[in-house]
């Protein structure tokens, strides 16, 4: 695709120092590299014109790339043309690498070109360089090689990212069509508003208008020998009304009064009559107690469940709590009967086991719930309630209690 060149200098001058590596003389596999990273496909083009390279008018990229590695792969007046553009284009790098005089100089320079992003003119100094070792180029040929793999992953996931982009920008465009016609609407909304708006402080600077006409009227009106009798007027019936309202809240207050006052008196009088027909039911006890107790011979009240003659048949009579005082007037009354009587004063000075086996004696219990400890009452109820024996409570420790209580153990 190339003529050699046949106005080759034939100097045989050794040179100074040692000449840098020329584009053909380099390994064939470099020669790809170098074409796809330090030369771009607007430049190939541009120098297949100036270089007259015969190519087809419809060479794709790929095969205008090929076209090159293979001017370069042997000397001819294309290559050395190529290889002139390129110490052009990069001589700013070459100038930078023609200190380096070793592989770890070289290396150094390399390292620094990758960090600021300058791998091409890089590559070409270094891939030319005299001093550049085989195994440098190698290395930075594999670097360079990989660096193409990941560009081209780049552009896969940019190329996928794109798609990406374009399906968002349509859902985007319906979002933007859609919130663009909401806009319209309320804009629409905000016109009729801002109308309604007007019309309303069209009608309020109106009612301003009106308003300051009766302020007018009004001023006139206060200044009249009328309107100062009416104040008074007004401030004797507002005296009046506050002292009406001041009697009627006293007159509430007293009337609460009375009406809790009444309250607590029934709930006495419900009390009272309680206590009444307790006191007359302990009496009327005691006198038929007093009575057959004066005329034992009585056989007429043996139909009466309330006579306390009936015989008790030898029950024991448990008399939990009271006043240890009275228990000699129990006893006797008890024993009166042909009955057995025993006592526990509830806690006071008797322990508390020792009513758990007195209660085990006992037929029946009395106990009176105003003089006896709660825990015994409790005692007493539990231990009646399990062995189901007669439990009595007495609302007092008076002998009338305790002989109605009798009365209904016999009955």
């Amino acid at each position: 695709m190339c003529q050699d060149h046949t106005q080759l200098d034939n100097l045989t001058l050794l040179p100074s120092k040692p000449l840098r590596k020329k584009l053909w003389q380099l390994d064939g596999a470099v020669h790809c590299s170098i074409i796809g990273t330090c030369l771009s496909l607007s430049e190939l083009h541009a120098l297949c014109k100036k270089l007259k390279i015969s190519v087809q008018v419809t060479l794709s990229e790929y095969e205008l790339h090929r076209a090159f590695v293979a001017v370069v792969a042997q000397r001819c007046y294309a290559a050395q043309r190529l290889h002139k553009y390129l110490d052009e284009k990069y001589r700013i790098a070459l100038r930078r690498f023609a200190s380096a005089q070793s592989d770890a100089e070289l290396a150094m320079l390399w390292r620094k070109a990758m960090q600021t992003g300058e791998l091409a003119s890089a590559y070409w100094a270094l891939m030319t360089h005299a001093h550049a070792s085989p195994a440098l180029c190698n290395r930075v040929y594999g670097e360079v090689h990989m660096l193409s793999h990941l560009a081209g992953a780049s552009v896969r996931v940019d190329m996928q990212e794109l798609s990406n982009l374009k399906r968002r920008e349509k859902s985007l465009s319906a979002e933007l069509a859609t919130h663009a016609a909401k806009t319209r609407a309320a804009l629409g909304d905000k016109d009729e508003a801002i109308a309604d708006l007007r019309r309303q402080l069209a009608r309020a600077e109106m009612d301003a208008q009106q308003l300051g006409h009766l302020r007018l009227k009004l001023a006139a009106v206060a200044n009249d020998a009328n309107t100062a009798k009416l104040r008074k007027q007004l401030k004797a019936s507002q005296s009046q009304r506050d002292n009406a309202l001041s009697r009627a809240e006293r007159a509430e207050a007293s009337a609460e009064q009375w009406k809790q006052l009444a309250m607590q008196n029934g709930d006495l009088h419900l009390r009272l009559e309680a206590q009444l027909s307790q006191v007359q039911a302990e009496r009327d006890s005691l006198e038929t107690t007093l009575e057959k107790l004066l005329n034992p011979e009585c056989h007429a009240c043996d139909a009466q469940a309330t006579c306390v003659t009936r015989s008790l048949c030898g029950r024991c009579i448990l008399y939990v709590g009271g006043r240890s005082r009275q228990c000699a007037n129990f006893r006797e009354l008890v024993e009166r009967h042909d009955g057995r009587f025993i006592h526990h004063d509830g806690g006071l000075h008797d322990s508390r086991l020792q009513l758990k086996s007195i209660l085990a004696q006992a037929d029946a219990v009395l106990c009176p719930l105003d003089c006896v400890s709660h825990d015994a009452a409790l005692r007493v109820k539990q231990h009646c309630k399990q062995h189901m024996k007669q439990l009595v409570f007495l609302p007092t420790s008076s002998l009338a209690a305790f002989t109605r209580g009798l009365n209904e153990l016999v009955a």
